[in-house]
């Protein structure tokens, strides 16, 4: 993330700088928009909140996703908790298809992992203090995610050939 220090030469330019990358990597994790797009906003009302602090970080970019990788899975929480059956969780889904429906179908950690990696480039450090793991954590996931992905396409391929 070579332009992620010019994103900091202002509050407006880096609220430029992350919001697309952000949304993105939010909506890779779920399909609920109206978490995404809160998420998003209070991600960037902390970030703006403690803007002197930031500032001065060297990695501010990555102090965003963890902040908002953390909000969402609160929400996740929550939800699940409202739900009295599995049942009641996925009644209302529409099924997905495409490469997103893929990187949404991994474990958790797997599709944050790849979606902050191989979406967003973030490098596999970087990934590790977002998700709050290990930098071998981190790896082994980004691995594990990628070879599931390559099957789930596989499969997908076969069977639209048929």
């Amino acid at each position: 993330m070579n332009d992620e220090r010019e994103s900091v030469t202002s509050f407006p330019a880096f609220h430029r700088h992350w919001t697309p990358r952000l949304t993105g990597y939010l909506r890779a994790q779920t399909a609920d928009g109206r978490w995404v797009e809160d998420i998003v906003r209070e991600s960037l009302l902390a970030a703006r909140c403690r803007w002197d602090e930031l500032v001065t970080c060297e990695r501010p970019g990555v102090w965003l996703f963890r902040i908002a990788t953390t909000m969402l899975r609160r929400w996740q929480a929550k939800a699940r908790e409202q739900c009295t059956s599995l049942d009641e969780m996925v009644a209302g889904e529409a099924p997905e298809t495409g490469v997103m429906a893929a990187v949404r179908s991994l474990p958790r950690r797997q599709r944050e992992a790849v979606a902050l990696h191989c979406l967003l480039e973030f490098p596999v450090p970087d990934v590790a203090a977002i998700l709050d793991v290990s930098e071998d954590a981190a790896a082994l996931h980004v691995d594990r995610g990628r070879r599931r992905l390559d099957g789930l396409v596989r499969e997908v391929c076969r069977e639209s050939a048929l």
